[in-house]
């Protein structure tokens, strides 16, 4: 089964900050097949927002500025600081780069610093809606991949 346009929209209204058509949306995907979609999606928009961020001109960004990112985030959101442990945020980053393993975690603790490090990421990138809708079906082309 593809990426469909509900999966999309759920995680549409999360990065756009739509809390309760979040928790709607992501209620309606009650099918292990539709979860394991969007965990799917979510980590090709992960990936996808890793490279825009930390490779320019296909350079690949240096640890410390992997570091400084958490670290900043943490700082400037301290209501989910909690929940982004910086040494596993920084294991994925690296591993989405190619440049580290991210074995040693558990899926819950996978999924949930990809969703918090894919809201800062695309916070950060402010995208316009038109980008973000570009950036949503990039991922979505990725995640459709991955389940071939």
């Amino acid at each position: 089964m593809a990426i469909t346009d509900d999966q999309v929209a759920t995680l549409r209204a999360q990065l756009t900050g739509q809390n309760e058509e979040h928790v709607r949306l992501l209620n309606q995907l009650d099918t292990e097949e539709a979860q394991r979609n969007y965990v799917t999606l979510v980590t090709a928009a992960f990936f996808e927002a890793v490279d825009r961020k930390f490779i320019v001109n296909g350079k690949v960004a240096e640890n410390a500025e992997i570091v400084n990112f958490i670290a900043h985030q943490r700082e400037i959101h301290p209501d989910s600081a909690d929940a982004l442990d910086p040494e596993a945020a920084e294991m994925m980053v690296l591993d989405a780069l190619g440049k580290g393993s991210m074995e040693s975690l558990d899926a819950e603790t996978v999924f949930g610093t990809q969703i918090l490090l894919l809201a800062a990421l695309v916070g950060e990138a402010r995208y316009s809606d038109d980008e973000l809708d570009a950036f949503l079906a990039k991922a979505r082309t990725e995640a459709d991949k991955r389940l071939k």
